[in-house]
């Protein structure tokens, strides 16, 4: 059903889908409940870096070996909907910063033309309310640091018009308008917005464009939320509590993200989740996901024997002190905690991140994270709110412009 549920009055959809899914958890057995419900819900990640590939001359327009994800993956995976950063290399500056930005939008809308049955690149909640229905991938273009812009208003209103609808207002790099975390940790700048930043942020709120705060600093995360209407999103950030970095959110960022209606979507980077990892580790690391590619392919179906050999190798995993699937719940669980089940959601960094926790190998196995959150004890609902029911709430009310 690709969660067609969701878009249902609401008060019928719930009704419906606990009688459904009660029905099903009788008919089915245990094992295949969370297939059935993962398949249901409206699944959604809030950060993924495919465009890097597709600018790089791949095609992920069939199931390709390399990176964590395709156009078939996404499917395999259960995914509906997936914000595609728009991020620019370091080494592009100035005018050809601009134009590789603009190139990378131009692919994505390319593979969308090419791929209408699979793919609608989406601008407002009814757009991505009918890609889901009809079985489509939602598609939402999201600008990850603004360095390509070069300060200018006008290069904003034009990445609109080309169908941007999510802002990440820093990378690893400040601007004249942000601070980034990276360089507020380190004390290389005071930090916080200026008032072309504060200008900028104005601006998107009256687009109705999602801001996102992840890789932005302590101060000038501050400084948004005192300036913005509208709920943010962390699109790909975890938890300082359970892993002190800069790219982490601290519990009062938590708290306040959550306050103002926000989500944090919660990255899967290992080195985000956990400590520790030299060169051994992340070796032995690799020598696991061979192992788990093998697996993929003993057991195509992924089902009962490949959750039964993939729950074997994170035991593994887990005795050597390595992040797993579970690692990622665990930074879950604590958002949960402080935030509140109606302000967390996923965020991979798929395809920008180097290597990815056991058992979470590349997209296809999200289904995994839905059997691991329901064994943590999560209920149906609650699920469904960390796989995309949060971000939905967040985007129609910022593209809406509900105030």
């Amino acid at each position: 059903m690709d969660g067609v549920l969701f878009f249902i009055d609401m008060q019928t959809r719930f009704r419906y889908s606990v009688y459904l899914f009660c029905l099903l958890s009788v008919t089915l057995p245990a094992q295949e409940v969370y297939r059935t419900l993962h398949r249901d819900a409206v699944v959604v990640d809030g950060h993924s870096d495919v465009l890097g590939r597709v600018m790089s001359g791949e095609s992920i327009e069939s199931w390709t070996t390399s990176g964590h994800s395709d156009l078939p993956r996404f499917r395999a995976g259960g995914l509906d909907a997936q914000v595609f950063a728009v991020w620019v290399p370091s080494r592009e500056r100035g005018e050809r910063a601009w134009r590789f930005a603009l190139a990378e939008i131009d692919s994505l809308h390319a593979i969308a033309e090419r791929n209408p049955d699979r793919l609608r690149i989406v601008t407002d909640a009814q757009q991505l309310r009918e890609a889901v229905i009809t079985g489509r991938i939602a598609g939402i273009i999201g600008l990850e640091g603004g360095r390509c812009i070069d300060g200018r208003r006008d290069r904003i209103l034009q990445l609109y018009q080309r169908g941007l609808r999510s802002f990440g207002l820093t990378w690893n790099y400040s601007s004249d308008w942000a601070t980034c975390s990276k360089d507020e940790a380190s004390g290389k700048v005071r930090g916080g917005l200026s008032a072309k930043g504060k200008q900028f942020v104005a601006l998107l709120d009256s687009l109705g464009v999602l801001i996102d705060v992840s890789h932005l600093g302590e101060r000038s995360f501050r400084d948004v939320l005192s300036v913005t209407r509208h709920p943010l999103i962390a699109s790909h950030s975890a938890c300082t509590a359970l892993r002190k970095h800069h790219r982490n959110l601290t519990d009062a960022q938590l708290t306040a993200l959550a306050r103002g209606g926000g989500v944090v979507m919660i990255n899967f980077y290992p080195g985000f989740l956990t400590g520790g990892l030299n060169t051994t580790r992340i070796a032995e690391m690799r020598r696991l996901h061979e192992r788990h590619t093998k697996f993929k392919v003993q057991y195509p179906d992924r089902g009962p024997s490949y959750a039964a050999a993939t729950d074997h190798l994170m035991e593994e995993a887990r005795k050597a002190k390595l992040p797993t699937i579970h690692t990622i719940v665990d930074h879950i669980d604590h958002a949960v905690t402080v935030a509140g089940i109606d302000h967390v959601g996923l965020g991979s960094d798929f395809d920008g991140i180097s290597l990815t926790p056991i058992g979470m190998q590349d997209v296809t196995d999200l289904p995994l994270l839905t059997r691991i959150l329901r064994q943590r004890g999560y209920d149906d609902l609650s699920i469904r709110k960390i796989l995309g029911n949060n971000f939905l709430r967040v985007f129609e009310k910022v593209t809406s412009h509900d105030e």
